[in-house]
């Protein structure tokens, strides 16, 4: 029997994030007809989409009116989000939709999107995180740091944002003040949206895995070997990583299942885990971004017969998905690199001795 095209709807056309799936929902067969949309207009115009629509700001109370006449013009079969804000609206919405979004619940969406809660939730069911406090206010930062007798770094970030939002290593109380009242008074991030946490020297991990109605169907680690800007900021590191690979992570494959699990008893849709080891190599959840696909590893996610993007476009679209030959991910080792306008590429580790 032939099988039918998948009309697939990606948001933020033309930003990296949604080339890299659109690149990876046109590895399926038949190829899927793509929708871009994204309410900057300027960006739009560098989609590789099929189709692209120009919409309200997903902040505002038009946008969810506007996808749904999308949805319903175009006879999309599933919707992919490219950052936590969109899907918090899709989240928030989705009654609205007579379409499978295959996202994870409510509740474990907004837990996700607070770091800080996030961690203390997961501490409370023996998953390993780093030890982190709270921020009330700047006169907490003695009480903190003398809880951790002077270990050395601690890792100030806010509990909410991506892309290493006011994230960076702090060695005494003095540094600590100095960076948080900065964000404060330059753009406006309040003190009390702060945590403190044991810095975390060790190796960085992406553990992706893919859930359908309490069936894991895939994961993949991989291992962020640079960064981005890596010498433009004090602690070296950024969210979006220039050069990564897969890898096989058991321990750390492990302790994100033990999370997603912790989540969701019937865990569905997309969870996209950061985790980092402490000088022991012992890996800890940082963060877990809940029902999208990471912005700068897809392409990882995408190599070989097991493309990940391409059954969670599956599975949304009410096609029967098994569970992948690899299910705690391929053990071969492919890289990542990538640059500014640059297309991702990926290589089998042993092309580099070619």
């Amino acid at each position: 029997m032939k099988k039918r095209v998948v009309r697939a709807l990606v948001t933020g056309a033309g930003t990296g994030s949604s080339a890299n799936l659109i690149r990876a929902l046109r590895a399926m067969s038949p190829k899927p007809h793509v929708v871009g949309v994204n309410h900057d207009r300027f960006f739009l115009r560098l989609s590789i989409a099929d189709a692209n629509y120009l919409t309200p700001d997903p902040d505002g109370g038009e946008f969810t009116d506007a996808l749904l006449e999308i949805i319903r013009r175009e006879r999309i079969d599933v919707v992919m989000a490219t950052n936590d804000n969109v899907v918090k609206v899709l989240s928030d919405h989705r009654r609205r939709y007579k379409i499978d979004l295959l996202l994870p619940r409510r509740e474990t969406i907004d837990l996700c999107q607070d770091k800080y809660a996030l961690t203390e939730f997961l501490r409370r069911r023996n998953v390993p995180v780093p030890r982190t406090f709270e921020l009330k206010s700047l006169r907490s930062l003695n009480g903190i740091f003398a809880r951790f007798s002077n270990e050395g770094l601690l890792w100030c970030r806010t509990r909410r944002g991506s892309r290493s939002l006011g994230a960076t290593p702090v060695a005494n109380i003095a540094q600590a003040r100095s960076w948080i009242t900065q964000w404060r008074d330059l753009r406006g991030v309040k003190v009390s949206d702060f945590t403190l946490a044991e810095y975390l020297p060790g190796r960085h991990f992406m553990v992706h895995s893919l859930w359908y109605k309490g069936t894991m169907l895939r994961t993949q680690a991989v291992e962020v070997l640079s960064y981005f800007a890596a010498g433009n900021n004090p602690s070296g590191i950024f969210s979006m990583c220039s050069l990564a690979k897969t890898v096989a992570a058991p321990e750390a494959v492990k302790v994100t299942l033990r999370a997603v699990e912790a989540l969701e008893k019937a865990p569905t849709g997309a969870f996209f885990v950061e985790l980092k080891e402490d000088a022991d190599g012992v890996p800890a959840i940082t963060e877990i971004n809940a029902g999208r696909f990471p912005s700068g590893v897809t392409a990882l996610l995408a190599v070989g017969r097991d493309n990940m993007v391409a059954s969670f476009a599956a599975a949304a679209a009410g096609e029967k998905v098994s569970v992948a030959a690899e299910p705690h991910g391929s053990a071969a080792e492919y890289y990542m690199v990538r640059d500014i306008d640059a297309v991702p590429a990926v290589f089998p580790a042993e092309e580099l001795l070619e």
